[in-house]
């Protein structure tokens, strides 16, 4: 990465199905977005995941569940960082499991899980207070975890789920990475939902800005680097 923090994009073409896209915005121009932060405390604030052939899975306010082109989502953004996990899609049946949970969603009219994250902040520090009682309820057979196949999702809870439906998180981890309370950044930091891959962006000579959490991360320099050199 150049020490202007000018980026060479990646190439919507390199995206594989599963690599998660984590998007941000200048909160100037995006107050909804400027809300999700104060909320989770990541300056991404939409996270989706690609599904192939050009097309990426998202959950929004206005649409619900929906497929949208991978080129025009990047378009609504300044940029999009990618972070990409190939122990979970190597199996092609998993990879089947996603197309049908995202079909299965869709279907179902899935809509946009807005009161959780209205709640997010609280309710992530009552998940992290009693982590332990959950697991202890879990293997005492008291604790159920919650099916990835539900009626609404935020953005990255949908994402989380995803890993959860195509068998990757098995149903029994899902207490741990519970899909309710994972935010946007939260994707970003965890090497179980993927490394980060590299960034793309539309914008002409753009500059990563310097508090991004990802580009100032050594592990975040070394991967981006392979990312333009694959």
């Amino acid at each position: 990465m150049n020490s202007d923090r000018t980026i060479k994009p990646i190439s919507i073409s390199k995206l594989r199905a599963g690599d998660i896209l984590l998007c941000y915005k200048d909160e100037k121009f995006d107050p909804a977005g400027m809300a999700i932060t104060r909320a989770t405390g990541s300056e991404y604030t939409h996270a989706a995941i690609c599904i192939g052939s050009g097309n990426a899975a998202e959950s929004t306010v206005s649409n619900g569940v929906t497929k949208t082109g991978l080129q025009s989502l990047v378009q609504r953004y300044d940029h999009v960082a990618i972070f990409r996990q190939p122990d979970a899609w190597r199996p092609a049946e998993r990879i089947q499991a996603l197309m049908t949970f995202i079909d299965s969603i869709i279907a179902s009219k899935a809509k946009y899980n807005l009161r959780d994250v209205v709640t997010f902040r609280n309710r992530r520090e009552v998940h992290e207070l009693t982590l332990h009682d959950q697991l202890h309820a879990f293997f005492a057979g008291n604790l159920v975890p919650s099916p990835a196949e539900k009626g609404s999702y935020f953005c990255s809870e949908l994402v989380a789920d995803c890993f959860v439906a195509s068998g990757f998180i098995d149903p029994s981890a899902s207490i741990l990475y519970k899909s309710d309370v994972t935010s946007p950044g939260a994707l970003g930091r965890d090497p179980t939902f993927g490394t980060f891959y590299g960034y793309a962006s539309n914008l002409p000579n753009y500059k990563i800005p310097v508090t991004d959490e990802f580009i100032n991360s050594s592990t975040s320099m070394r991967y981006s680097a392979l990312a333009h050199n694959p």
